[in-house]
């Protein structure tokens, strides 16, 4: 990929550049965190210049937030399908759980927790937290388990970020399971159930 350095000036910058550099710039960073990734590396990844970058950003915490908030756009979870409480909180935390786990988004996301002081970075993670919550509220709304929402959405999230971000351990299907029975108010089952098995509630 060429970059477009060097273009006549109100040239239309090409998106496929400005695509490629979001793209690298998301991995650079879950792979080596915010201080040890230069723009260099980013513009080498994205096959194409620095000056290419500053056309577009302002500096590199302008682009990793640029980049971020694109990959937040695309990975958010699948609305509620309105059907079973329970289910709907599964499906949600469990894509949540899969983007933290297997994406260049979660490591990313990970390597920023220590730049919380950083506004413009600040801003990314509240977002991030905002839109997890969004559909956790589309969940709960309007059901018998309205009441204290926030604080079951708290207990949830807290669950995921918990063991991800601060002990560094997996989290698997069957611990979102049980801790969906418990914030419900349930009583959860000595095996785990089979996926899509959750009890309509």
């Amino acid at each position: 990929m060429q970059a477009d350095v060097g273009s006549p000036a109100g040239r239309p910058l090409d998106s496929r550049v400005s695509s490629a550099l979001l793209d690298a710039a998301l991995r650079e960073i879950s792979e080596h965190g915010l201080e040890k990734t230069t723009i260099a590396e980013i513009a080498a990844r994205a096959h194409t210049s620095k000056q290419a970058i500053y056309r577009r950003f302002r500096d590199k915490t302008d682009l990793v937030t640029a980049a971020l908030l694109e990959a937040l756009r695309k990975s958010v979870p699948p609305p509620p399908q309105r059907v079973s409480v329970a289910q709907d909180l599964q499906q949600c935390l469990q894509h949540t759980a899969a983007v933290l786990t297997q994406t260049p988004l979660g490591s990313a996301l990970r390597a920023l927790v220590p730049c919380h002081r950083e506004p413009r970075l600040a801003a990314v993670l509240d977002e991030a937290e905002a839109s997890q919550r969004l559909v956790l509220r589309q969940v709960l709304i309007a059901t018998p388990f309205e009441a204290d929402m926030e604080t079951r959405i708290d207990l949830l999230l807290g669950l995921i970020y918990f063991r991800l971000f601060l002990r560094g351990t997996d989290i698997h299907d069957d611990d979102i399971e049980r801790a969906i029975y418990l914030v419900l108010g349930l009583i959860a089952p000595r095996e785990p159930m089979p996926p899509g098995r959750l009890p309509g509630l």
